[in-house]
């Protein structure tokens, strides 16, 4: 599995300045080589198919406490070294987690100015992924800002983080998955686009930029109309005025390379949720392959669904819930 360079884009510059108004014990850092790729037959009407790929975890006991659902977020606090450099995660086993039988991942990344806390408190992923039996890490960048780049410090520390968990846990790495929100949901794509099939799939939320390099992927994308911190529509309006993220390419033509990038038709399929969504599916995609978008009618830049309001944020969707469904349906594909 290779590590590759994204082609020079727009955001190199622009996306360092998106920002999102929110979004114990230690294991030594080691890092593991990653186990050869086992290819797998995919029946794209059943993702259940899709074998599960134990990691070399299996048969060890967590080395945390499992989660507690009656305490949000619920995860715990971590570090690893990674770069000379003590990085700050957290880490979310469910109770029903056992050791033998390989568990789906979620990686979750922050946004801008937020942190690996505000990002499994805001949109209560750990605990509602732990009811999935899936594990869930946060991990945390440098000074609240991640590097635009696949690749490099932060690039590393993501993959060696996910290498020692499938070390110390029972992982399956048909499913492990990427979500992110703003800066965080940049870094997602763009993490998932560096390292070829190492993700099954993502969601993003607020940001869905296509990095312009990357094997076909599975993605679900959630944006607000009335987002004032990365436009939806090119060229929109953003607060403060001359922020380079006015720069950012608009949300249906982020959306239209991602699912023209999965082989998908080039016409959506569109349909009402409620009063205040509207919901894009791309249909005909490569197998095993799905490109959907959920617009929100006067949404902020905000996490759809959740209970913590930042600003405009619709309860007519649930986008922890969506993503949850996303990954579920979308295990990583053979080839």
């Amino acid at each position: 599995m290779r590590a590759r360079r994204l082609r020079p884009i727009l955001l190199a510059a622009v996306l360092a300045g998106v920002v999102t108004a929110c979004s114990g014990s230690s294991s030594d850092g080691a890092s593991t080589s990653m186990a050869p790729t086992t290819t797998t037959t995919l029946d794209p009407a059943d993702p259940a198919s899709v074998a599960a790929e134990p990691s070399a975890g299996c048969g060890t006991e967590p080395d945390v406490e499992r989660l507690d659902p009656a305490d949000r977020p619920g995860d715990v606090a971590q570090t690893f070294a990674s770069g000379g450099i003590d990085r700050v995660y957290r880490l979310a086993v469910p109770d029903s987690y056992d050791p033998d039988v390989a568990a789906p991942l979620i990686v979750n990344l922050h946004g801008a100015g937020s942190d690996a806390l505000q990002a499994s408190t805001y949109g209560d992923v750990p605990r509602r992924a732990a009811e999935r039996g899936m594990l869930t890490v946060a991990p945390e960048a440098i000074g609240g800002r991640w590097e635009i780049a696949g690749t490099g410090a932060d690039g590393d520390f993501l993959t060696a983080l996910v290498d020692d968990l499938e070390a110390r846990y029972c992982i399956d790495r048909n499913r492990v998955h990427l979500v992110g929100m703003s800066l965080g949901a940049w870094k997602a794509a763009a993490t998932a686009c560096s390292f070829d099939g190492r993700f099954a799939s993502l969601a993003l939320v607020t940001v869905e930029v296509f990095p312009g390099d990357c094997d076909p992927t599975s993605v679900v994308a959630f944006h607000g109309r009335a987002d004032f911190t990365v436009p939806y529509g090119e060229g929109g309006t953003v607060d403060p005025t001359g922020s380079p993220n006015e720069g950012v390419s608009g949300t249906l033509a982020n959306i239209a390379s991602w699912a023209a990038n999965a082989g998908c038709d080039a016409e959506p399929v569109v349909e009402r949720i409620g009063d205040d969504v509207e919901h894009r599916r791309y249909e005909g995609c490569d197998p095993g392959l799905g490109v959907e978008l959920y617009t929100i009618d006067g949404g902020g830049h905000t996490w759809p669904g959740s209970d913590i309001e930042i600003g405009p944020t619709t309860q007519t969707i649930d986008a922890t819930d969506l993503a949850l469904d996303w990954f579920e349906a979308h295990p990583r594909r053979s080839g």
